[in-house]
């Protein structure tokens, strides 16, 4: 993939938007190497980072799987959608194709994790894993080889060339589309769905009252309006950036506008930052997402209100469930 990018700054091309890439050492030993560039570099990441793509397991098998903030959910299902999937038992299908929709929310074990939970930077990572009854995935073994890959894993390395594809045509989208490939009303649909789901799972409603929840819920709906409204103006910007008519000030008020919007949604994710942290874990800054207490793999949403139930702590329930709904509705508002 970074060989494919040199041979096109070679002949000429440049992108719009810094890209950056890393290889992080110390992943194993708590993330230890992504963690402290971020640390070490966040007054420039809080101000000029669009997006971060983690790729840590490129490829085991052929089961396209995702895990995302949700501002990135569109640029994905575009991008899967141009490449083809080397499994070609209908001629011509796309990644996308076989691919079920799914996108997982975010947890932790890999180098996104300062980026999303810390940073507040929209990040997404992406693999071909293992199939149902596909050969079985040696795992940090001796016998996780090369070997292995070639033989059973994805012989003739097809996955591997695919999930390039896809890194490096989203890597591209998101560095030269004049607006920012984001789509802020399905973060705002992300949240209605985690808040049903915190409903039904966590029965807080049965033992707090009915209403526990009503703020949040009000501040979600607020959020969903100024999101779609966000989107509808990008929409109506794209389209008048494909006028073939434009004159020269038109297409100086008109960047100064595209300018406007890309900054609404680039720092959008850092609106869900909450300073002081997490009660029990003050360096996780997100009150949507952070890795679960006791599963770190597993992503969780709306931590703060999710862990004070769990602990049964009623009063900090009403605290955190304020403390999300003032910071759902303070983006809603910085996208107003």
């Amino acid at each position: 993939m970074v060989r494919a990018f040199g041979v096109a700054l070679e002949k000429g091309w440049k992108p719009q938007r810094t890209i950056v890439f890393a290889s992080w050492d110390g992943e194993e030993y708590g993330l230890v190497g992504s963690t402290e560039w971020v640390e070490e570099y966040l007054p420039w990441l809080t101000n000029a980072a669009v997006a971060y793509i983690n790729v840590d397991v490129a490829a085991n098998g052929p089961h396209f799987e995702v895990s995302a903030a949700p501002l990135l959910n569109k640029a994905i299902y575009e991008v899967s959608a141009e490449v083809q999937s080397p499994n070609q038992t209908v001629a011509g299908q796309t990644v996308a194709d076989l691919w079920d929709g799914h996108i997982s929310t975010m947890g932790s074990g890999s180098d996104f994790t300062a980026f999303q939970d810390f940073a507040g930077i929209p990040s997404i990572n992406l693999e071909f894993g293992q199939a149902k009854n596909g050969p079985v995935y040696h795992y940090h073994s001796n016998y996780d080889s090369f070997t292995w890959m070639e033989r059973y894993g994805d012989p003739g390395f097809k996955y591997h060339e695919a999930i390039a594809k896809i890194i490096a045509l989203l890597a591209a989208k998101l560095a030269e589309e004049p607006i920012v490939g984001f789509n802020a009303t399905d973060y705002a649909v992300g949240l209605e769905n985690y808040l049903q789901r915190m409903r039904e799972t966590t029965k807080a409603e049965e033992t707090l009252g009915k209403d526990i929840f009503w703020p949040l819920e009000k501040a979600i709906q607020g959020f969903k309006l100024s999101a779609t409204t966000l989107d509808a103006h990008a929409d109506e910007l794209q389209a008048e950036l494909s006028s073939p008519e434009l004159t020269a000030q038109q297409k100086k008020s008109l960047f100064a506008k595209i300018h406007a919007v890309n900054s609404e949604y680039k720092l959008l994710e850092r609106k869900f930052l909450y300073q002081p942290g997490l009660d029990s874990r003050h360096w996780f800054k997100h009150v949507v997402f952070a890795p679960g207490l006791w599963t770190g793999y597993a992503g969780a949403t709306f931590p703060g209100i999710v862990e004070a139930i769990e602990f049964g702590k009623d009063h900090e329930v009403v605290k955190w469930v304020g403390i999300v709904a003032g910071v759902v509705g303070g983006a809603a508002v910085w996208l107003s």
